[in-house]
C-alpha cells in the first residue's frame, strides 16, 4: 500500500515547486543528481517528486528527460477553455465532483474557463442506491450530434465522461484538441485516464486471504456503468480460489441479514451502496470493503481510496500542458 510522504518529502516538493516557478522561460531544472545532492534525496525520490509535479501541471518532460516550467511549452493554450461533456450535474456521483474539483485547480492556474455540457439522456438515477438508465449507443450518438453545436471555439480539449460508449465518440466530428475520457473507454476515440482497477482488486484480495477470509460475498449493484462493471471483473479474477458468492443488489429488495452473516467478508463495488448496507444492517454485518474508492466512507470501514481530484488535475494537466499520466494507484485503508 502506497506510503504517505514524510516531512522530508513534503519540504522537498515544496522547494521544488518553488524552483519550478522562478526558473526564466524555457531553463529547464538542474539535473536529477545535483537535485538529489541538494535535498539529500536518492535520485529515483526527486524524479518522483517531479513527476508528481508534472501529473498536476506543473511542469512537463522533454524528450531528453529534462524537467521545465509547464507554462514554457504550451503558451498558446494559456486562457483557452476546457471543455467536459458528461452527465447533467445534479446527476454527479461523489466521484465525478471530486475529478471534476481537480480539472477546475488546474484551469484556474491556467486561467482557462472550464465549460461543461450536459447531456439530458446519458443517465438517470432516482437516488444514489437505484438501477441507473443508461443511454444505448444509437440515442447516445444523436445527443452529441446535438451537443457539438454547443463547443465554444477554441477549446484546449475535451474531457468525455465514461458513460460515453466507443462507437458514440466515432461519430461527431469534433472540432481540434485533445481528447480524454474518464475513468473507463477503449482508448481509441481518446486517451483514458483512469485508476489502476486490477492493482485495487488485487489489493483487496491479498488482503482477504492474508485474514484467512474464505466465504465472500461480491455485491454487485446494477448492470450498465462500464466502470462499475470493470472493477466487478477485475475482482472476480483477483478472488480466484475463494469461494465467492455473488449478490445482485436492490434497494427495493436487499440481501437478508441473515444470509449475510453466513459469510466472511463483503466486497461492494459502490461505495454509495456500501453505505446503504451498513446503515441498513447496523449489527451482524460482516467485514465490509468498499472498493470504488470515494470518499464517501470512512473509519472504521475498509475501503479503496483513490485521489479522483488528483486524476482531474492529471487529465486537464495532459490537456493544457503536454503532461504524461500513468494509472491512477489506489490504496487500501485498513483502519487500525
Amino acid at each position: 500500500m502506497p506510503r504517505k510522504p514524510t516531512q522530508h518529502a513534503r519540504e522537498a516538493r515544496a522547494g521544488l515547486l518553488a524552483r519550478v516557478r522562478a526558473l526564466p522561460r524555457h531553463a529547464p531544472l538542474p539535473i536529477l543528481a545535483d537535485l538529489a545532492r541538494e535535498y539529500e534525496m536518492h535520485p529515483s525520490t526527486i524524479f518522483r517528486l517531479l513527476r508528481n509535479l508534472a501529473e498536476e501541471g506543473h511542469v512537463w518532460q522533454s524528450p531528453q528527460g529534462k524537467f521545465y516550467a509547464a507554462a514554457s511549452r504550451q503558451k498558446a493554450l494559456r486562457g483557452a477553455p476546457v471543455c467536459f461533456i458528461g452527465r447533467e450535474m445534479w446527476q454527479w456521483s461523489r466521484l465525478y465532483q471530486e475529478i471534476l474539483e481537480g480539472v477546475s485547480e488546474v484551469c484556474g492556474a491556467n486561467g482557462s474557463p472550464l465549460v461543461l455540457l450536459s447531456s439530458r439522456s446519458l443517465v438517470f438515477q432516482t437516488s444514489p442506491t437505484d438501477q441507473p438508465e443508461f443511454a444505448p449507443p444509437a440515442a447516445q450518438k444523436k445527443e452529441l450530434r446535438r451537443l457539438l453545436g454547443a463547443i465554444p471555439r477554441g477549446c484546449a480539449g475535451y474531457l468525455f465522461d465514461h458513460l460515453w460508449h466507443a462507437s458514440a465518440l466515432e461519430t461527431p466530428s469534433f472540432p481540434s484538441g485533445e481528447k480524454v475520457q474518464l475513468l473507463w473507454g477503449d482508448g481509441k476515440q481518446a486517451q483514458v485516464f483512469a485508476p489502476d482497477y486490477a492493482l485495487g482488486a488485487n489489493l483487496v484480495a491479498e488482503f482477504l486471504r492474508l485474514r484467512n477470509f474464505r466465504r465472500i460475498g461480491l455485491v454487485l449493484p446494477f448492470r450498465g456503468d462500464p466502470g462499475i462493471d470493470g472493477m466487478g471483473d477485475h475482482l472476480r479474477a483477483a478472488l480466484g480460489g475463494l469461494a465467492v458468492t455473488e449478490i445482485s443488489f436492490s434497494a427495493h429488495l436487499p440481501p437478508s441479514a441473515v444470509r449475510l452473516r453466513k459469510l466472511d467478508a463483503l466486497v461492494c463495488t459502490e461505495d454509495n451502496v456500501a453505505e446503504f448496507l451498513i446503515e441498513k444492517n447496523a449489527s451482524g454485518l460482516p467485514l465490509l470493503i468498499a472498493t470504488q474508492g470515494t470518499g464517501l466512507l470512512q473509519a472504521p470501514h475498509v475501503r479503496l481510496r483513490m485521489d479522483y481530484r488528483r486524476l482531474g488535475r492529471a487529465a486537464a494537466a495532459h490537456i493544457l500542458h503536454g503532461t504524461t499520466h500513468a494509472a491512477l494507484a489506489p490504496a487500501l485503508i485498513v483502519p487500525e
